[in-house]
C-alpha cells in the first residue's frame, strides 16, 4: 500500500467484530494468516494533536505488554505488525469461544480451564504485569483446546498488589455476573491456579482482593440507603 492512508482505509473496509470506547476490532488477513486488527480511534472531544499523541503511546504500551508477555511464555496473541503512529495492532487470530460462552456448553469443563486461566493471571503478575480485565471474555479457548488470554488494553507494569489485586477480582466479578450457578467453584479453581504459581505471594493478593469486594459491597449499600431513605 502506498501510504498510512490507504492502509487506514483498507483497515476500516475490513469486517468489524467489537466496536469499544476506544478502538475497533476488525477481522481479515495479513501476508495471508488470519489477524485481528485492533485500531485505535479518537474521541471526538479530545484535540486531534492530544489524541494522536496517546493513541500512538497507548498502542505502543499495549504491543510492548504482550511482546514482553509472549517472552516470558503467557499465552497470548502474537503480535504481526504495530503501526503507532495510525494507532493499529495486528495479531493473530486465535480461533475459539471465549470462556464465558464455553462455561454454558461445558460447566464441568470450565472449572478445568478456570484453573488454567489463574495460573494464566498468576504467571502475568510473576513477571510484573496487571491485565486490567482478566473477566471470561478475554480468555480464549482456542479450538487446538489451549487457553489464550488476550486484549491488554487496559494492562500496566506494576508490582503494586491493589493493582493485581483488582484483576482478581475482576475475575469473580465476572463469573459471579454470568455464571451464578457455578461461579463458587469457577473462582476457587481460579485460586487454585493462581496459587499454585505464586505461592505465598498470593495470599497477599487475594486478601487485598477480598477487601476490595467488600469496599464495594459498602458503596453500593450506601447507595442503597441513601436512595431508600430519598424515596
Amino acid at each position: 500500500m502506498s501510504s498510512l492512508k490507504d492502509m487506514l482505509g483498507w483497515v476500516r473496509g475490513l469486517e468489524p467484530v467489537k466496536r469499544g470506547a476506544e478502538s475497533e476490532i476488525r477481522l481479515g488477513f495479513f501476508m495471508g494468516i488470519p489477524a485481528i486488527f485492533k485500531l485505535r480511534v479518537p474521541k471526538p472531544y479530545m484535540h486531534p494533536r492530544l489524541a494522536d499523541i496517546l493513541i500512538s503511546q497507548r498502542t505502543r504500551k499495549e504491543a510492548k505488554v504482550i511482546a514482553y508477555a509472549l517472552k516470558h511464555g503467557i499465552p497470548a496473541p502474537r503480535l504481526l505488525a504495530v503501526l503507532p503512529s495510525i494507532g493499529l495492532i495486528v495479531m493473530e487470530y486465535v480461533q475459539g469461544v471465549t470462556l464465558k460462552d464455553y462455561a454454558y456448553r461445558d460447566p464441568r469443563g470450565a472449572l478445568l480451564y478456570s484453573r488454567i486461566a489463574g495460573s494464566i493471571l498468576g504467571r502475568l503478575h510473576e513477571v510484573g504485569v496487571a491485565h486490567g480485565d482478566p473477566t471470561t471474555s478475554n480468555y480464549i479457548v482456542s479450538s487446538d483446546g489451549g487457553l489464550k488470554l488476550i486484549d491488554y488494553g487496559l494492562s500496566d507494569f506494576t508490582e503494586d498488589v491493589e493493582d493485581k489485586a483488582v484483576d482478581v477480582h475482576l475475575y469473580r466479578r465476572a463469573v459471579e455476573s454470568t455464571h451464578a450457578s457455578i461461579a463458587a467453584g469457577m473462582f476457587e479453581a481460579f485460586l487454585e491456579g493462581y496459587k499454585g504459581v505464586l505461592g505465598g505471594e498470593a495470599l497477599k493478593v487475594i486478601e487485598r482482593a477480598e477487601e476490595i469486594r467488600l469496599r464495594g459491597r459498602y458503596v453500593e449499600e450506601r447507595r442503597r440507603s441513601v436512595w431508600r431513605a430519598l424515596g
